[in-house]
Order: C-alpha cells, then structure tokens, then sequence
C-alpha cells in the first residue's frame, strides 16, 4: 500500500473516531443531563369535586364521605347522623332548608358552614367598627336565617400576624405601625452622632388566624385572607372560637354543634396548607353521633315550586286530581261536536218536537201518530213490493221479519198492532216500519 493511500485512511478513522466522539458528548448532554420541569397536573376528579382532597383525607381516618353537588338536592329531612360541610354557600340557605338543618343538628349532629356577606357603610375605621360594629352595618338585602339567628356576618378585616406562638395578642394594627415606623426614623435622624443603628430583623407578617381546639396542646394556625366573621349582635355567644373571634366560632345547638367560617379552609388548593387538615379532624370529631360525613359543594336556596311542593303537597295533589276530573267531564268523549242547525231548522225540530209530544198525551194520538207510519209503509210496499199483497198478514209479517232479522212478534206489532202504551214498545214499532221503508227504498 501507498503512503499517500495509508495517510487517507489514517485521515478517515480519525475522521469517524471524532464524529464518534461527539455523538458521545451530544447524547450526554441531550439524555443524561437534561433537568425535569415540573409540570402542575390537576386531575379531572379534582377539577368536579374542590373538596377531593378533604373527602380523601376523611375516609383515610375512618370516616364515611358522601358528595352533593347541591345543598336542594339532598334530602334534609332524612340526613343520617353525621357532620354536613357547605363547602362555598355563603349563606345561601333559605327559611325552610335552615329549619330543617337546625333539627338535624338539635339531634347531636355538627353544621359547617359560612355566613352570609354584609355590606359595610364607608367612611369608618377598622377601630371604630370594631368599638361599635352596629353602626356601620347596612340590613341585609336577602335573608340569612342562620347567620341572623347566631349573629353573624362576613366582611373585611386585617389579620396580619407573624406567628402563632402568641395566639392571645391581638393582631397589629398596620397604621399603628407604620406611624412607629416614622417616629423611630425622626428620632435616628435627630440624632447628631452619625451612628447608624443596624434595626433587629423582623419577622415576616402574614394573615394568619390562631385557633385552639377543646384539649388541644397548641394552637393551630389557619392561612386566611382579609375575611372575617362580622358580629352583628352579642345574644349568642360561642362555645369556643378563634384567638380573634374573627375566623371559626362553634356554636351549641341543642345535642350538636354549628361551626361559623369565615372561609373555606377545606377545598383541595387550601387544605394542604398550615394546620387546615387538622382543624378538619378536628371538627369531624366534635359529632359524637356518627362517622358519617356530607360534602355539599354548592349551596342553593330551593326554588319556588319546590318549597310550595314541600309545604302543600297534599292539596296541591288533590286540586291536580280535581282539575283532571273536570277537564274529563268537560272534554269530548262521544266523537266531535255537530253543528249547530240554522234558525229555521232549529225551530222546525223543535215544533215538531212539541207536536209529538202534544200527540202522545193526547187521547187517541198515538194511534194516529202510528197509523200515519203504517200508511206510509204500506203504500210503499205496495208500489215496491206487490208479490206482498198476495200473501196473508201473518206471511207478509213472517217476510218481513226474516228481511229485517226481527222478532216476528215485534213485526206483527209494527204492521197490525194497536199502538202500544209504554214509550218503548211504541217506540220500537215505528222503528220497524222505519227499518222496512230504508230496505225497499235502498232494493229500488
């Protein structure tokens, strides 16, 4: 082999060897260090039902959860023992549904629900609402049976905190601290040694709610907003609540229990964070009646109809059969209506009519009316059916009775016979004459 020839192929393997190479090194770097990106899923279960998660989390500690979609499709009247959680109602409960819940509690059984928002007049501040709430608050423009009853309401309200090791503090007042803020600044500038103070780090404020459950050993802490439980008045006061009174209040109802929230610390965005999932046990576990637990997602007033069936299904059942029966009586059952005759016709009808009548009463009148049948009848036959005048009456009677399918008795009545004296023998004989005349006058 050639020089030339043995550098070409040295040329080509190092070629081959260096394309290898850096296949190696992309293939490295394409598979081996690439970085997973986190991808935010949220399942379809989840996407139907906000309170998945916390239907999971009951029946992982012994609980038997049951969904609803809405608080009028759930038979209240037949709730078992239990606990009911109106997920996001705000109050959405009308006069007969409220009733109906607060027997099912009396019962031993716990209610979780929101009240219903009121409206705040403006021009106030957060301290003079909270010396004298009643001041500021505007009458509710739809009714809110349960809020009303334990007295109140949603509204808006700071509750910064930093922590919960302190849940008795009330929360700071921004403006108290931003007027501190100021005169610590006035004070460091009207110092003329030029030393600069480094400030002691604080911690980070956070709308935080502190609640304690009945034997709990600490207190736990709720990631809330700016919503609150409004008191409208002070007849009602809870067992138990919140470091503030402003976020959970648990009120005796007879045997059970009603839990006021100011939010839904329980659907599947809220409940992994803070101490949500515990407060929910711990809630659960205020029912000594039952494990079970219904999950109502929308709350809704029951329409119309439906409460008047509730209230009257008894007469309104029996007006719905009286008015069928009358639409019965009244409707067509005989075929359609006829017309009705002209004027002159009518009044034809109707004298003759009173004539017939006036000849029945009359003495010797129905003789006449009878024979007057007979004679048209016979003349008939006679011009129609002469083979007939041949043959005796009792032949010509037997004959006709055979063409007509009539009894021969009722024939002979018809053709010879005096005129009978109860309406329907009579009227029977000036049906046969009647139904001898239609058969020669159709053979002709």
């Amino acid at each position: 082999m050639s020089a030339g020839r043995r550098n070409t192929r040295r040329a080509l393997i190092a070629l081959a060897c260096a394309a290898a190479l850096g296949g190696c090194v992309w293939l490295w770097y394409a598979v081996m260090e690439r970085s997973p990106a986190a991808v935010n899923y949220v399942s379809p279960l989840a996407i139907s039902n906000p309170m998945l998660a916390a239907g999971t989390l009951l029946k992982q500690h012994g609980y038997t959860v049951s969904v609803e979609q809405r608080l009028s499709g759930a038979r209240l009247a037949s709730l078992p023992g239990g606990t009911l959680i109106l997920a996001d109602n705000t109050g959405q409960v009308d006069p007969v549904q409220a009733e109906q819940l607060m027997d099912w509690v009396r019962r031993g059984n716990t209610l979780l629900m929101q009240p219903k928002w009121v409206p705040v007049r403006p021009g106030g501040s957060d301290k003079a609402d909270r010396l004298d709430p009643r001041k500021r608050v505007i009458p509710l423009t739809e009714p809110d049976p349960l809020g009303k009853r334990f007295g109140v309401g949603l509204s808006y309200r700071s509750k910064l905190r930093a922590d919960c090791d302190h849940p008795g503090a009330p929360p700071p007042d921004a403006e108290a601290e931003g007027d501190e803020e100021d005169e610590d600044m006035e004070e460091d500038d009207s110092d003329g040694s030029g030393a600069e103070e480094v400030p002691a780090p604080k911690k980070e404020l956070r709308q935080l709610t502190c609640v304690t459950l009945p034997g709990g050993a600490y207190p736990l802490a709720l990631d809330t907003g700016t919503e609150v439980l409004y008191p409208l008045h002070a007849r009602i006061t809870p067992l138990w609540s919140d470091a503030d009174g402003a976020s959970v209040r648990v009120y005796g109802e007879g045997k059970g229990h009603v839990v006021m929230v100011s939010d839904n610390y329980f659907n599947n965005q809220r409940l992994p964070r803070y101490d949500h999932a515990e407060l929910l046990l711990g809630l659960a576990g205020l029912n000594q009646q039952g494990r079970n637990v219904m999950l109502v997602l929308h709350a809704d007033a029951s329409p119309w109809y439906a409460l008047l069936w509730q209230a009257a299904w008894m007469p309104l059942t029996a007006l719905a059969l009286l008015l069928a029966l009358l639409l019965w009586r009244a409707a067509r059952r005989f075929g359609p209506m006829l017309p009705d005759p002209s004027t002159e016709r009518r009044a034809l009808l109707e004298h003759i009519e009173a004539s017939g009548n006036w000849l029945w009463r009359a003495a010797g009148g129905r003789d006449t009316l009878l024979s007057a049948a007979r004679q048209e009848t016979l003349a008939l036959l006679r011009r129609r059916a002469p083979e007939l005048q041949q043959l005796g009456a009792d032949e010509q009677a037997a004959r006709l009775a055979r063409l007509c399918s009539a009894p021969l008795a009722d024939m002979r009545s018809a053709l010879h016979g005096p005129a009978a004296s109860q309406p329907a023998a009579f009227t029977r004989q000036i049906q046969l004459l009647q139904q001898v005349r239609n058969l020669y006058e159709r053979k002709q």
